[in-house]
């Protein structure tokens, strides 16, 4: 599924969490192309909205926790610490996550 040519027809922003839900572990590919999507996405479907923003809440907190068992990002290439710090820093100006709580975690990153 093209996922940022689904988000322009509302009809299919149910496939669209389909898709999101389906991972068990979100890459930081994904992670980035869930944040995009859910600025695009209109928020007058609240309830995919909102699904979005929790399977996007679930993957950031699966990779802090890896981080506090691992004692950092190392377990992340540098590649991959730039997809996440983009998707920390979209998600606290999109409002999905607290970006003061976050911000920490981003300078980790960069």
């Amino acid at each position: 599924m093209d996922v940022r040519e689904a988000v322009k027809d509302k009809a299919q922003y149910k496939d669209i969490v389909a898709y999101f839900q389906e991972s068990d572990t979100l890459s930081t590919d994904q992670m980035v192309l869930l944040i995009d999507t859910i600025e695009l996405m209109s928020e007058e479907i609240f309830e995919h909205y909102k699904a979005l923003q929790v399977i996007f809440k679930k993957a950031v907190s699966e990779i802090l926790k890896r981080r506090e068992r691992e004692g950092g990002f190392g377990f992340l290439s540098d590649s991959q610490k730039g997809q996440l710090s983009y998707a920390l820093q979209k998600a606290g100006r999109l409002k999905v996550l607290l970006w003061e709580k976050y911000e920490e975690f981003d300078k980790e990153l960069t």
